[in-house]
């Protein structure tokens, strides 16, 4: 299926494929491996040397991987540094020169700790460690039990496989941690070619401004992105209205941004419908109200955090971004939505949430759903059960489809049971009840009060996790704790089948 080669765009080894790969409406798990070591968090951290060497003092995390990395048998060290590439690093340069100039520097009577000396003694092997970590090492953090968010970070980990996939701002493929947290998934999400590079997304800000995108990979990874958008003579994500609106003009077309490497000053490109250049006085002031945006929505974010969203409500129904289209209109109808939904006004924070998803499915296609776009379709089916109970089943089974694409159709991982319980829920109206079953008020509060973890019994009920009472004919076959969920988990998976 795989194969780890030399790849054509000259990144070194990455990750081909040997085949079609098909994701189909599940995705398709193409790697998944545990890693090689794992690197807990400073606090985690225990049973170390608890002093830090003088010249690692600034880094106290990399000391603590480093005496990890030290405990470990001779082959996985050899199958860490393996990972190292032999390439003219400046970072790795400055790290050995400034090593060597310390060690240099220590007089003939100084005493040294052990350490200290431990690490001096092996500065080539210390330098190949510390790149290894800083380039390839991935967090490992998995979802909460519930499903509402991220759980706790079990640190960082150097995987053999999947340390070795390049990024892309447009993958054909997504990375997740698995529920134990030592492990890595990677599923295929859209259909790769023979001999085609499978990519992730490293730093899961896609949407960004390209010179953001590559400038957080550079400070993050040590290298320039030159995917397939990033070398485009356009910016994607920055569209501005055509300079004809500014005199009522019925033209709906837009201006993308040239790419900074492709214009030393910002200009635009020709409206992409009635073909008007724009003129440098426009430019400028497109690019002014840009940066005046980018600083508004940073410091509502901010106070946002710090005293409640409600608190700035009048400076966020302001936000007006340059297009609908542009990557900051995402940003300024996420915060509009989560005010609206604050302050109980469920069908403007719809409106926003469903603007927010059409502005990532125009920037980035129909082809690729990351798991921010799936989370916004959950906001907005949570906003639309108040408004549209119809609307808001087709938001949640769009957020269910979405995710089971990305991290596979089973019920087991807690972002995709959480979607589907949500779906179910809303689904209620429309089952029909049997004559036998539990009451429909008894049988919702048993969706709401279902435990979160590893099912209660070895005969769980497939919907909420309870003991079930309703046998099945299959022992391998999970059975329900009353009719009523047995309907319901028949019918999601019926209209699991509709398309989106």
């Amino acid at each position: 299926m795989i194969e780890i080669t030399q790849t054509k765009s000259g990144r070194g080894l990455g990750v081909v494929a040997t085949e079609d790969l098909h994701p189909g409406i599940f995705g398709l798990k193409v790697i998944t491996e545990e890693a090689l070591i794992v690197f807990p968090t400073l606090e985690d951290q225990s049973g170390g040397s608890s002093k830090v060497p003088k010249f690692l003092e600034p880094c106290p995390q990399v000391y603590a991987d480093w005496y990890r990395y030290l405990q470990e048998p001779q082959s996985i060290k050899d199958r860490i540094l393996m990972l190292y590439n032999e390439i003219d690093c400046p970072q790795a340069n400055a790290l050995k020169n400034y090593l060597h100039k310390y060690k240099d520097g220590i007089n003939d009577t100084e005493e040294i700790d052990k350490d200290e000396k431990q690490i001096l003694n092996h500065i080539g092997e210390f330098v190949q460690f510390t790149m290894v970590i800083r380039f390839n090492s991935v967090e490992l953090q998995p979802p909460a039990r519930d499903g509402n968010g991220p759980g706790p970070s079990y640190g960082h980990g150097l995987f053999d496989q999947a340390c070795k996939m390049n990024h892309s701002c447009k993958p054909n493929c997504v990375w997740f941690t698995t529920q134990d947290g030592k492990s890595k998934e990677v599923r295929a999400i859209s259909i790769i070619r023979k001999h085609e590079e499978l990519t992730v997304d490293y730093n899961g800000n896609v949407l960004d401004a390209t010179p953001q995108r590559r400038d957080d990979l550079f400070q993050a990874k040590g290298f320039l992105c030159e995917c397939v958008r990033c070398a485009a003579d356009h910016d994607d994500t920055r569209r501005f209205k055509c300079i004809t609106q500014q005199t009522n003009s019925q033209c709906t077309g837009y201006h993308f941004l040239c790419q900074p490497t492709y214009s030393k000053a910002p200009s635009l490109m020709d409206c992409n419908c009635c073909g008007r250049r724009p003129t440098e006085d426009y430019v400028h002031k497109v690019m002014k109200e840009e940066m005046k945006l980018v600083r508004e929505i940073n410091e509502l974010d901010s106070i946002a955090d710090t005293d409640g969203i409600v608190s700035v409500k009048d400076r966020i129904k302001r936000l007006d971004p340059p297009h609908t289209y542009h990557s900051l209109a995402e940003k300024c109808y996420l915060l509009q939505g989560e005010l609206y939904s604050a302050l109980g006004e469920y069908k403007s924070s719809a409106e926003a949430f469903a603007k927010a998803i059409d502005c990532r499915i125009e920037i980035l296609g129909t082809d690729y759903w990351s798991q921010a776009t799936a989370f916004t379709c959950e906001r907005l089916g949570d906003a639309l059960k108040y408004v549209n109970i119809e609307e808001a089943e087709e938001a949640y089974r769009r957020t269910v489809r979405a995710l089971e694409l990305m991290r596979g159709g089973g019920h087991s991982d807690p972002y995709v049971k959480c979607a589907m319980k949500k779906l179910l829920t809303v689904q209620q109206s429309s089952v029909v009840l049997s004559s036998d079953s539990l009451p429909r008020e008894e049988c919702l509060k048993g969706i709401a009060d279902a435990p979160e973890g590893p099912p209660v019994t070895d005969f769980p009920c497939r919907l909420c996790g309870k003991p079930s009472i309703i046998p099945t004919s299959s022992r391998d076959a999970l059975s329900y704790c009353c009719e009523f969920h047995k309907q319901m988990h028949h019918t999601a998976v019926r209209d699991r089948s509709i398309a989106f």
